[in-house]
């Protein structure tokens, strides 16, 4: 877990750009083409930052805490399983676009980790599935994207299973080129736009 102090500085790191958790929403259209709210709202939210300088607090559901709460027992028992030496990660800027960025959850040597501690429903549906879920396949990609590393480990992981062994699910991911592709054209234009946006808001502004 970060501290405070690392806390601090990581929000001002990532304050007011486009980061790979929310890489999903940036890629988010309704099906007539227009932009859905949660991508709308993202923008606003990364403008408002910018023109603060202040991080936007952000809602966080007991899911959420759950999840945090449990994320190193999931990567303790990943180290336990396999003998990898894991890393807690730092904020990467992608290498060409500017205000792109990420933070993976941990970190290898060749790889990354993005572990997930869901509730046991959603846990049996990625189970049954075998497969990285497609939700979360953006957000890997742009880790990937923003690090260069080559490949990065999916783990989900539920301690409610009474059975041990059935706690921990791991899944590879490597993004396909068409993938990588969609991710970086999708940054490019959700950052022109959120340019768009800080010139009809400055605009605006002036002209009131």
């Amino acid at each position: 877990m970060m501290s405070a102090e690392q806390k601090a500085e990581w929000l001002s790191q990532r304050a007011g750009k486009l980061t790979a958790s929310r890489m999903r929403d940036a890629m988010d259209f309704l099906k007539n083409g227009n932009p859905s709210y949660k991508r709308t709202q993202y923008m606003r939210e990364l403008l408002a930052e910018r023109l603060t300088g202040l991080s936007m607090p952000h809602y966080v559901t007991d899911a959420m805490q759950w999840g945090l709460d449990h994320e190193d027992e999931a990567v303790d028992l990943f180290v336990e399983m396999t003998g990898r030496d894991v890393r807690l990660s730092r904020f990467y800027e992608h290498p060409s676009i500017a205000n792109f960025g990420a933070t993976p959850d941990r970190e290898l040597d060749d790889g990354l980790l993005e572990v997930k501690c869901p509730t046991t429903a959603t846990f049996i549906e990625w189970v049954t599935a075998g497969k990285v879920p497609d939700e979360h396949r953006p957000q890997m990609t742009a880790q990937l994207l923003c690090t260069g590393k080559n490949w990065c480990g999916f783990i989900a992981y539920d301690p409610r299973i009474r059975d041990e062994r059935r706690r921990l699910f791991l899944r590879k991911f490597v993004p396909t080129p068409e993938e990588c592709a969609a991710v970086e054209e999708a940054a490019r234009v959700f950052l022109a736009d959120l340019e768009h946006m800080f010139d009809q808001f400055t605009q605006a502004n002036h002209d009131g």
